[in-house]
């Protein structure tokens, strides 16, 4: 259950979601090992061999499992002084269902360079442009696409001449996506190729897709060039198939030792939850801070990135 990515069943269902949710795991079965150890040292009558062995391995596994958990608590040395400042935001509009109002709000209030908005098509964009006007505003699905589909990005004046385009490769490809990506060059990112990417869930119905999904991110983690990939990864470094189609990328928030704050349920306490919106850096960007920051309306929290390119 704390390992299954060690042996690949992290690919199928239920271990992909034990996978994601290792971190409270292995707290929840560390204070149980705990228990069972006192309750056997406490309790009078002879004691079976057999159970010491049985909570030996189970402490052996919990001590790896932890060992692969705790270090992403630890930050990083923070990049050097200068370069060029860069703020993004990603958030999961839950289906074009997030309090807009809010995220309004919330970028006026941050002054993102760039947001990047998962499942936000054409209706949740026009909503957000005209509370936010003086940013630009992109969606990569047509108008009568369901919001859930798109992908929406919008860039503040200070990004400059950025473009937008969409990713959409042909159903069968061995690049298709069940949800249309896209890709930011231009203006503050400089040689910077920033990918807004939302890859399909661990449910029974996508599972299938999941694996291969992420290897796609190695277009922009593998390639030669200076990348960002920003978007619901629906995955965490827990996962086998997360650490190989990022090879190359690293994440902004386990840089900044805060990968083990949940952005998903955002119902659930932040440690009980699961880290899978993300900002991923390659070659040049650096993560200075990281924010989780609640958002009405959603099931994700935002996921704020100050960088320097």
């Amino acid at each position: 259950m704390l390992l299954p990515d060690r042996v690949r069943l992290d690919h199928h269902l239920p271990f992909a979601v034990f996978a994601a949710l290792r971190p409270a795991l292995t707290v929840l079965v560390a204070a149980l090992l705990v228990l069972l150890a006192l309750r056997r040292w406490w309790r009078p009558g002879v004691r079976r061999p057999g159970g010491a062995v049985a909570l030996a391995g189970v402490a052996v596994v919990v001590a790896l499992a932890a060992g692969i958990v705790v270090p992403r608590a630890v930050a990083a040395p923070e990049p050097p002084a200068g370069g060029i400042p860069l703020t993004v935001l990603a958030l999961n509009a839950f289906q074009g269902f997030a309090d807009v109002d809010a995220v309004a709000a919330l970028v006026r209030r941050e002054r993102p360079d760039l947001v990047v908005l998962t499942e936000a098509g054409e209706r949740f964009r026009a909503r957000i442009a005209a509370l936010v006007p003086e940013y630009r505003s992109w969606t990569n699905v047509p108008a009568r696409a369901l919001d859930v589909r798109g992908i929406t990005v919008l860039a503040a004046p200070r990004a400059g001449d950025v473009a937008f385009r969409t990713i959409s490769d042909p159903p069968g490809s061995p690049t298709d996506t069940r949800y249309p990506w896209a890709e930011v060059t231009g203006g503050i990112l400089g040689p910077v190729r920033l990918g807004a990417v939302h890859v399909v869930s661990i449910t029974p119905r996508w599972i299938g897709y999941w694996p291969g999904e992420l290897a796609l991110l190695a277009r922009w983690c593998a390639g030669a060039g200076p990348a960002l990939v920003v978007g619901d990864l629906n995955a965490t470094p827990d996962h086998s198939a997360f650490r190989t189609g990022t090879a190359g990328c690293a994440d902004a928030a386990t840089e900044r030792g805060a990968s083990l704050t949940g952005t998903w349920p955002a119902g659930a306490p932040r440690a009980l939850g699961a880290q899978i919106d993300h900002v991923l850096t390659r070659h040049g960007p650096r993560a200075r801070d990281v924010a989780v920051l609640d958002v009405p309306g959603t099931d994700h929290r935002a996921l704020l990135v100050r960088l320097v390119r």
